[in-house]
């Protein structure tokens, strides 16, 4: 039996129109020691004889049939069927960048006896599809309905991650950057894990209805996993503006503290290494996500103030708010504004000013500076 070297897992719930140029990417890998699960989450659609088209018209495709979990454990039973060394998620929205990603990270992975090897990444709009491992744009006339993407259309230069491994994986500026500044380690896409490497230690993705990539990771990170790297973009993400990540949550406070709260039960649990940087910048940031939120919503700078002191009351958050502003975990940080920002937004949050908080959130958002931030990211 030929050896499976990498499973693609990729769960399915309500992505007919992506599902297509998603499988078409995924097909042009030029890796042939390669299977892919689709796991149906219940999709009330086409989607679950889509998948079972798929099985049928190619052998390396099988196919999960469950009632409808979750994006989190649809992954896990993806994990637990898989017969590859490595795992790769692969949302069924978004593409893989080319035809060589799967084996530049295998090889990656090999050759550094990686637990976890991450990539680069592009972002797409909803019209990119997949074109001979290519991008194209569909939309137009005849003439132009299947065109190569140029530089500064339809996609976005590479993000790059600005990571590297050795011992700087165990520094609070790796933790920083890769999970927050940059932010490619809190995504489950866009890397290969060894699934040995799961398996062995239970680290299966939770249940949250959203941030579960984040909470899965920074529970890996917890074992000291090999951490390797590839520059190369290997993903496409798609900005999808009607996905969960894109929605008002009503329960965006209590999800966002319970994943701190069960990230240092789940170590204390397991007599891990909790790293408190890591969930002191998740708090932090949190808080600016609460406010981003009210604001995008049109609910004003008093809803924003509402919510920021409903946040505040948080135990948790206030204790590591307090931390901040003494300069705790960021002084380990090298470099940048944030060194500056986190200590001084923090102080505000700490005296419950979070009005002159919302206010200075809202200003930023004005300028289009978080915006700015995310374009100086990809580079052309």
């Amino acid at each position: 039996m030929e050896r499976t070297l990498v499973s693609v897992i990729v769960p399915v719930y309500k992505a007919k129109e992506f599902l297509a140029p998603c499988m078409e990417s995924i097909f042009a890998q030029e890796l042939e020691e390669m299977e892919v699960i689709l796991v149906d989450d219940g999709s009330p659609d086409e989607c679950p004889a889509l998948c079972d088209a798929y099985a049928e018209q190619n052998a390396r495709v099988r196919v999960i049939h469950q009632e409808n979990q979750g994006l989190g454990m649809a992954r896990n039973a993806g994990i637990r069927a898989a017969r590859g060394k490595y795992v790769c998620f692969v949302d069924a929205d978004d593409l893989l960048d080319g035809p060589f990603c799967l084996s530049h990270l295998a090889a990656r992975a090999e050759k550094k006896h990686a637990d976890i090897t991450q990539g680069s990444y592009r972002r797409i709009g909803a019209g990119v599809v997949a074109d001979g491992g290519r991008l194209a744009r569909t939309g137009g006339g005849k003439e132009d309905g299947r065109r190569r993407v140029q530089s500064g259309g339809a996609a976005d230069g590479v993000n790059y991650h600005h990571l590297h491994g050795g011992r700087y994986t165990s520094t609070a500026d790796f933790r920083f950057k890769g999970f927050y500044y940059y932010g490619h380690l809190a995504y489950n896409w866009g890397k290969l894990y060894r699934r040995q490497f799961l398996l062995e230690h239970g680290l299966f993705c939770r249940a949250y209805p959203f941030s579960q990539d984040k909470a899965h990771n920074a529970a890996c990170l917890s074992y000291d996993p090999v951490y390797a790297f590839v520059d190369e973009s290997v993903y496409c993400y798609r900005v999808n503006e009607s996905s969960v990540s894109f929605r008002y949550k009503e329960n965006l406070i209590p999800v966002w503290v319970a994943i701190a709260e069960d990230y240092l039960r789940f170590c204390g649990e397991r007599g891990v290494k909790a790293y408190e940087d890591l969930m002191a910048f998740h708090v932090f940031f949190g808080s600016f996500f609460v406010v981003k939120q009210e604001l995008l919503a049109g609910h004003g700078i008093r809803a924003a103030r509402r919510a920021l002191k409903t946040y505040g009351k948080q135990p948790l958050a206030a204790r590591y708010m307090r931390e901040l502003s003494g300069r705790t975990y960021i002084r380990q940080v090298r470099g940048g504004v944030w060194n500056v920002v986190i200590p001084v937004a923090a102080g505000l949050f700490r005296m419950h000013a979070y009005g002159v908080y919302a206010l200075g959130i809202a200003c930023l958002q004005c300028l289009s500076i978080d915006k700015k931030i995310t374009k100086s990211r990809y580079v052309q």
